[in-house]
């Protein structure tokens, strides 16, 4: 999936549309996280889960109010469904619908035991440059699709290890290690967040000199911080800070598995 700077708006939305269940136990909820630029307002984001049967969906229909051209006639439709095993989720389907003004592409991927199965990228985006990082079968081996990667199963210390994510186009790994804890309280929640420091390493299936792609694998200040969700037994997302070239992206937790 090309990035552009309306892009590390569509990767904030979908890495935090998080909030399902390690429990078999059949729940609805839902999380809603509005996003600032420098400031300003640009977005509310609604996320609903439905467990059913140890089965889980999640999805979302997200718009920008654009400020200026800086994020205009942004929309992106984001849907994920998996299975909860083994303490953790695995995907099965994971679909993103991605416009930017005139620009329009879907990307859609099937997995079966953490492997993806298929993909496919609608229109079909044509044979690609010199600098373009194929994707290879041994990239799509444990993986997880984006919307699924920050579920983080209850531990003493959730921020750890690395997650494999492939979102039908780009596999990149998430590098995570613990930042402590704070405060947290909103619509749901009250108590304290947990902060993982987290490092964006680019695999495969991207331009080797895309300068959005550089800027975010340098960047040492992401930090995402993650509440627990006593319902679902579960750490997702709450709150983090996104360093842009341009100035900062925040997300912030206004209902939190309501």
């Amino acid at each position: 999936m090309p990035i552009s700077l309306n892009r590390y708006l569509a990767i904030a939305l979908v890495f935090f549309g998080c909030s399902t269940a390690a429990k078999a136990e059949d729940v609805t909820q839902k999380t809603v996280y509005t996003l600032s630029f420098s400031g300003i307002k640009i977005a509310d984001a609604a996320f609903n889960t439905e467990v059913k049967d140890g089965d889980y969906t999640i999805q979302a229909d997200i718009k920008a109010a654009g400020i200026g051209s800086l994020f205009s006639d942004i929309a992106v439709g984001v849907k994920a469904q998996g299975v909860w095993q083994n303490g953790g989720p695995e995907s099965r389907h994971f679909f993103l619908k991605y416009r930017d003004g005139d620009y329009a592409r879907d990307y859609a991927a099937e997995f079966s035991r953490k492997r993806v199965i298929g993909s496919t990228i609608t229109p079909d985006p044509g044979p690609r440059g010199d600098d373009w990082v194929d994707v290879r079968s041994s990239h799509l081996r444990n993986v997880i699709d984006p919307i699924s990667a920050l579920l983080l199963p209850p531990s003493p210390n959730p921020c750890q290890g690395s997650i494999a994510i492939f979102d039908g186009e780009t596999r990149l790994n998430l590098e995570l290690a613990s930042a402590g804890s704070r405060p947290f309280s909103t619509k749901g929640f009250s108590g304290r967040a947990v902060g993982c420091a987290i490092r964006f390493k680019p695999i495969a299936g991207y331009e080797r000199k895309d300068d959005d792609i550089e800027y975010l694998a340098n960047s040492r200040e992401l930090v995402v911080w993650f509440a627990l969700n006593d319902e679902l037994n579960i750490y997702a997302p709450v709150m983090a800070k996104i360093p842009l070239k341009i100035g900062q992206l925040t997300i912030y937790a206004s209902q939190f598995g309501v």
